[in-house]
């Protein structure tokens, strides 16, 4: 896991919507792909850049800065660079270049995002050979350069572009998160193998030290950076010295990359933290303490013990500090030897996490938990409340996630059926199979009552503890129970829908009568969400009792 770290360069830095460790990033990036063979051209600044074709060798693949707008000045097409190198991390050249091209054509009607442009993409978009595929990747890619670069006009086209995206059916967002089912099981992996090394006897106690601390950066990544909303490349920021404790309160400071562009800005560079999230990050320090000096929370000097001494010295230019080109390379690495390797588990490629993806989970948890958009914002570090809705599209991990918390005692995950991880309940006691509060037996639909006094605790039957039924009965009705199952994450994602709308009406100014009323019902929302949570988790648990 190398790392290709070359000086800044000495251009002179006055971008708004860029940093120099952004630039510094994605030049670093390109001498990279450079060394590799993949990128054929010079440099960042090149306005043609050409890559080594994937499955011809010989020929290349060209993505011409050219087709933008002439007018564009330096720092824009800089900006513009920048941002494609970000989508470079995660997607190949090819699919790199499909982007731009759909990017172009946004750019290229509005005069790179002009206010007066704003009614001329609008109506481009409504025209009728545009077909929903190519809107889907017009709005994605745009979406997807605001949120990068969060330039001034992106709220006013936001507003705009929110409504066009939300009446496009049945077309895949072409930049989304791997599915729901391999979220939660990189999810339980990694808690998962912690718990494991500690136990296999095929690891002395020096090798189990070593798989601890060079996997323990991608514990600490999930752990914080789906809590908290921060960009990869601020998480490899945060300084060792970064957390503290004051009275019985816990905080994490946060090197931001992106500045306010004016003092109403008011970002959180300092952070409250849970106490469990505070001795994730001190056990770690201490841990890696022994190592030698770092300037970064992750210790790259105990990668070097962890992995290969001498390699990592040589390809290391700075061993004081940890980048997010160690954290990609280390995630690869977690999905290589750990998931695959260790537990014979196949991850699809494009089902595989990249470091800037828990971001987006963090939002939408956020979102879920009543936090206001102007908090979420703050905590996110974007300059507009406007910028972070376009990461609400995954609604179904965070349903999914917060069942499996909820479900306590599991044994093991199995069973890809339906796009839904089978939970497998350990000593799972359903109040179900145990002998009737009384003699009475009245019928319902699934199992039957035994309460003859019918004293209701719940409006699903299943969920009151005078619900019984046998297991026969329990197998043969399985279908209509998947049924409810079904029904009640309808239910949840009505709920989370309309939490959803509520901010997203906020973040664009929409501020409608209706809107003022719904406001008010918004913690009812949440309330309401989480007793439905409550009760989808008590359904999947007595739906897979049955196996």
């Amino acid at each position: 896991m190398g790392d290709n770290t070359i000086a800044k360069s000495n251009v002179s830095f006055d971008n708004p919507y860029l940093s120099e460790y952004e630039v510094t990033y994605t030049t670093n990036l390109i001498s990279e792909l450079k060394s590799k063979g993949v990128f054929l051209s010079n440099s960042l600044y090149d306005n043609i850049w050409l890559f080594s074709h994937e499955y011809s060798p010989g020929r290349s693949i060209k993505l011409d800065f050219g087709k933008i707008d002439k007018d564009l000045n330096k720092d824009d097409q800089l900006l513009i660079k920048c941002w494609i190198g970000s989508l470079l991390e995660k997607y190949r050249p090819s699919t790199c270049i499909h982007y731009f091209h759909h990017f172009c054509m946004a750019v290229n009607i509005t005069k790179f995002f002009s206010l007066d442009r704003i009614n001329h993409l609008v109506e481009w978009l409504h025209e009728d050979h545009i077909t929903n595929n190519e809107k889907t990747y017009v709005l994605s890619t745009v979406f997807s350069f605001f949120d990068f670069s969060e330039i001034s006009n992106a709220g006013k086209y936001l507003a705009k572009l929110y409504d066009i995206r939300n009446k496009i059916k049945f077309v895949n967002n072409p930049i989304q998160l791997p599915s729901s089912r391999y979220i939660l099981l990189f999810s339980y992996y990694l808690e998962k193998y912690f718990a494991d090394i500690q136990k296999d006897e095929l690891f002395d106690e020096e090798e189990t030290i070593k798989r601890t601390i060079l996997f323990y950066p991608i514990l600490i990544w999930w752990n914080l950076t789906t809590i908290i909303p921060i960009r990869s490349t601020e998480f490899c920021l945060i300084k060792r010295n970064s957390i503290s404790k004051e009275s019985n309160k816990f905080f994490l400071t946060i090197t931001r990359i992106k500045k306010p562009l004016n003092d109403s800005a008011n970002y959180y560079n300092k952070i409250e933290i849970n106490e469990s999230t505070y001795h994730l990050l001190n056990n770690y320090i201490e841990l890696t303490e022994e190592y030698g000096k770092s300037e970064t929370l992750i210790s790259y000097r105990s990668l070097i013990y962890a992995d290969n001494p001498g390699r990592r010295e040589l390809q290391k230019r700075d061993l004081n500090s940890f980048n997010k080109n160690n954290l990609e390379k280390l995630l690869k690495r977690f999905y290589k030897e750990v998931i695959n390797e260790y537990y014979q588990v196949n991850v699809p490629s494009n089902q595989k996490l990249s470091p800037n993806d828990t971001r987006h989970i963090a939002f939408v948890s956020l979102m879920m938990q009543g936090i206001s958009p102007v908090e979420i914002a703050r905590l996110g570090g974007h300059r507009t409340i406007a910028a972070q809705y376009h990461y609400s599209f995954h609604k179904e991990y965070w349903i999914d996630n917060e069942v499996f918390k909820l479900i306590k005692n599991y044994k093991n995950i199995s069973n890809f059926d339906n796009n839904n991880i089978r939970y497998i309940p350990e000593n799972v006691k359903l109040k179900a199979f145990e002998s009737p509060t009384s003699s009475f037996r009245g019928e319902l639909e699934i199992g039957y009552c035994s309460d003859s006094l019918i004293r209701c605790e719940a409006r699903e039957c299943m969920l009151c503890s005078h619900w019984r039924i046998d297991l026969d009965d329990l197998k043969m009705k399985h279908d209509l129970i998947i049924e409810k199952i079904n029904k009640n994450r309808d239910n949840l994602m009505e709920l989370m829908n309309f939490i959803y709308k509520m901010h997203t009406n906020t973040a664009l100014n929409i501020m409608t009568p209706e809107h003022l009323e719904n406001e008010k019902d918004l913690q009812q929302t949440f309330l309401n969400i989480k007793s439905e949570l409550q009760s989808l988790s008590k359904l999947i648990q007595i739906e897979r009792s049955i196996y």
